[in-house]
């Protein structure tokens, strides 16, 4: 090939290579177009990702919306309820109120307040927790210790729920579907399983439970669910249509903590006030950790400069539209009975009473509302006046008090005794001493927070009014009318003292003499005792004697005196100290008048109780003397009874009614005359208050000797029960049926008298042997002043089996009755002499 045809094929070569590389390969190209799309795809998912998920406004969309505190949206036809929760409201505090609007039954009373605790709401990555604050333990924000405190105490969850939505675009808020924060088993009907002692079981139903109503507003949001229980089987309950389904409504009440001038005040055990206590890190060298504060509503003075002023915000309850118009004005008597106290510290009409309209557009429910509610609940007397307490301070900012029907109806109250005792043999002692009370068995619920006059004031009125029949006394309407209306005041005035701040004060009873229990002028202006706060009985004067107030409707000396303490106001200018002021009133503790004794010292009839004056449902300064007339208005009331019946009622049933109603006198009577055998009075003094009591005085040996021969006396001697049969031939039981089908259930038409008084004479005698009643006898036989004779656990022993074997050492014949005193007996001395269960006395076994 020429050089010139070779420079021709280079040149094309060269031309043809350059155009190749000019372009990308088609495999190359193909690459790249793939690459592009996937980074696409990639940058798509991405964004994706961060929208997963509906938006807030999707899931809003066409929803009801309740504005307020919280904002709620409700979809009726999903019956689905959102809740809103804005940026700045995760990690605040707000109080959440829970109370029982209605319940299945008697045991779930409506209107019942249930819980009140602080809370927060704290996101944790696509969830939302509702968080119980604990605030049992603080210290001073500006105490480095606060730090230790933050990061140690815990607090607990009390639900949770996950984002519903992505965040408001604006303002940040989320939803939470609100079923997983409230329709929950708030009651613990399920995890308690019901009314144990009927066995009742039920599980939450959650697909039938719904949120009943919604409302919100500025400081509060409220909320009321409707939940049903259900269960496989028919249960033992008359309440309900259907035993197999139970429907409760319960409202949550969401508010802001209170924030105003209200100042703690520092509580006393002299005085006895409901308290709000933690224990306090900022200082470990104080002589006590714990920092309590009394619960008391926020009071002020209008005019501060006057003596006497009407308050900024006045104490207001409204009487519930559910209360018979009849009964209206005595609970508003109750009521307003306060304002006599708070007279006394300068405070004109601190408390006002309001009638709820019938065409109220508000839930009684509702935490900005204190109500008096009327509830029914067949077949069981029931009062109690609880309030919730700003758990930070002890303010109290809600309180409601609620009467069941069944109070009013006493005339219907029948004392279950369906099923005779069964025999003492087939126990232990140590069963026996829990299942007659007495012996606790430490409820879920303190003491403290029980309220049970309601249950005893349904016997007193039965108990009483049956007496005043029998002595030709009740014959007149308006008799029994005022009868009612006095025990309803009474009633009220003790549930709403609950409401102020006060406990019970079981000493209270104590401090008249029985002279002035008849005059009328004297108690209706100074009270049958010291304080509403106890638990009184029916006024009955022994016959022969003159008919003094049937029920207190007054306050007495102590309600004076709790009150001043925990609502006189401070004047910051004053020479003196809050802690001065306070401590001169609580001072005074050793007035005979202002005696005062609550639940854990009266233990209810439990042996741990120690002072023989602090008792529920006693009367006067004698207390023995006290259960001595009672012992002889039950034989008045057998008695006599039995001709008014025959002329008026023509039932016979009412006899055994009555005859029951005596029954618990004795019961009463046996348990708490042994508390002077082996007792102690307790003083609360504090060292320097004027009389220099010491806290623990031993009661006279004499004393305890006359207690010791009632109870032989009436309950151990061979004549103690004698009953003629013309009684017993009466005590028929009711032939009409009832919801609890009775007349299937009862175990004998006749009336199982053996059983009954082998109960009255067991746990009378169970008590006295109890091995802390014994231990105290032999610790007591140091205590006792020079000089005088002890009482010992040996003369107690010896007493005793005098009394139960009297027969054998006179060889007289033993009736039925005594035969099983004596078993019991014999039972008890094995129990300490051969099995020596742990407690008792080395002493009580020799």
């Amino acid at each position: 090939m020429s050089r010139f045809h070779t420079l021709i094929v280079v040149f094309f070569l060269s031309v043809f290579s350059l155009a190749l590389l000019a372009q990308d390969p088609p495999k190359k190209e193909a690459e790249k177009d793939s690459t592009a799309k996937e980074t696409s795809q990639k940058e798509e998912k991405s964004k994706k990702k961060k929208k997963k998920g509906k938006s807030f406004e999707e899931v809003v969309e066409g929803l009801e919306v309740v504005e307020g505190l919280f904002t709620f949206y409700r979809d009726p036809e999903e019956e689905k309820v959102y809740l809103e929760i804005k940026p700045e409201q995760f990690d605040q505090l707000y109080l959440c109120n829970i109370t029982r609007v209605s319940g299945g039954g008697s045991a779930y009373d409506g209107g019942a307040m249930l819980e009140n605790f602080p809370f927060f709401f704290k996101r944790v990555g696509k969830k939302v927790q509702f968080i119980e604050k604990n605030l049992k333990f603080r210290a001073d924000k500006d105490a480095a210790v606060s730090r230790a405190l933050e990061r140690d105490i815990n607090n607990s969850i009390r639900g949770s729920a996950k984002l519903a939505s992505r965040p408001h675009e604006e303002r940040g808020s989320v939803l939470i579907n609100a079923a997983d924060l409230f329709l929950v088993d708030i009651g613990r009907v399920g995890s308690r399983g019901g009314d144990k002692k009927k066995h009742i079981s039920y599980s939450l139903d959650k697909g039938n439970s719904y949120f009943s109503k919604l409302k919100s507003f500025p400081q509060n949001s409220e909320i009321e669910i409707t939940l049903h229980f259900k269960s496989g089987r028919r249960q033992p309950s008359f309440f309900l249509a259907d035993s197999r389904s139970m429907i409760h409504r319960y409202h949550y009440s969401l508010t802001t903590v209170p924030e105003n001038s209200y100042r703690p005040r520092i509580a006393d055990d002299r005085v006895g006030h409901f308290v709000t206590m933690y224990q306090d890190y900022t200082s470990v060298l104080t002589k006590d950790p714990y920092q309590r504060y009394i619960e008391r509503w926020h009071l002020e003075k209008a005019e501060p400069r006057f003596r006497r002023s009407k308050p900024q915000k006045p104490i207001t309850f409204w009487l519930e539209n559910t209360i018979p118009v009849e009964y209206r004005e005595a609970v508003k008597e109750g009521v307003l009975l306060w304002n006599t106290a708070f007279e006394r510290i300068g405070f004109e009409n601190a408390i006002e009473v309001k009638q709820m309209p019938d065409e109220a557009d508000w839930d009684p429910a509702d935490v900005r509302y204190n109500t008096i509610r009327w509830i029914v609940q067949p077949d069981r007397g029931y009062a109690v006046g609880p309030s919730h307490a700003d758990p930070r301070d002890g303010q109290i900012y809600a309180a409601d008090i609620r009467i069941t029907a069944d109070i009013v109806r006493f005339f219907y109250r029948k004392f279950d005794d369906v099923v005779g005792p069964t025999a003492l043999t087939q126990k232990t002692i140590e069963q026996y001493f829990r299942e007659f009370g007495v012996l606790d068995e430490h409820p879920e619920e303190p003491a403290a927070f029980q309220c049970r006059y309601g249950d005893g004031l349904t016997h007193q009125l039965a108990l009483g009014w049956s007496l005043l029949q029998a002595r030709g006394a009740g014959a007149n309407p308006a008799d029994l009318e005022k009868f009612l209306h006095d025990a309803l005041v009474s009633l009220v005035a003790h549930e709403v003292g609950h409401t102020l701040g006060l406990r019970h004060n079981f000493k209270a009873s104590s401090i008249l003499p029985e002279s002035k229990l008849d005059d009328a002028q004297f108690t209706a202006k100074n009270g049958l005792t010291g304080s509403v706060m106890d638990y009184i009985p029916v006024n009955i004067a022994p016959e022969g004697k003159k008919q003094g107030q049937y029920f207190q409707t007054s306050l007495g000396p102590y309600d004076y005196w709790a009150i001043e303490y925990a609502y006189t106001p401070y004047d910051p200018n004053s020479k003196e100290s809050e802690k001065e002021m306070l401590a001169k009133i609580a001072g005074r503790v050793g007035k005979p008048e202002l005696r005062y004794g609550t639940d854990e010292d009266a233990f209810g009839l439990s042996p741990r109780s120690i002072d023989p004056t602090c008792n529920l449902w006693d009367l006067g300064d004698d207390p023995l003397r006290y259960y001595q007339d009672r012992i002889a208005l039950t034989h008045e009331l057998w008695d006599q009874l039995i001709d008014y019946v025959e002329k008026h009622e023509q039932l016979y049933t009412r006899v055994r009614e009555a005859f029951n109603q005596g029954l618990v006198e004795y019961l009463q009577a046996g348990l708490t005359a042994g508390k002077y055998i082996g007792g102690i009075y307790h003083y609360r003094d504090h060292i320097g208050d004027p009389g220099g009591r010491l806290p623990l005085q031993v009661v006279p040996a004499q004393k305890q000797r006359e207690a010791l021969q009632f109870l032989n006396r009436t309950f151990f001697a061979p004549n103690s029960f004698h009953f003629s049969p013309e009684l017993l031939n009466r005590l028929a039981p009711d032939r009409q049926w009832d919801f609890e089908g009775t007349v299937f259930r009862i175990s004998r038409l006749d009336y199982p008298i053996h059983g009954i008084v082998q109960l009255l004479q067991a746990v009378t005698l169970f008590k006295l042997y109890h091995p802390l009643a014994l231990a105290r006898i032999q610790d007591n036989e140091i205590r006792f002043p020079k000089g005088q004779q002890p009482f010992t656990m040996a003369e107690m022993f010896q007493s005793l089996r005098e009394a139960i074997w009297q027969e054998v050492a006179e060889g007289a014949s033993i009736n039925s009755f005594r035969r099983e005193l004596q078993r019991i007996h014999l039972e008890i001395l094995t129990e300490i002499v051969v099995r020596i269960p742990a407690g008792f006395p080395h002493d009580a076994v020799t």
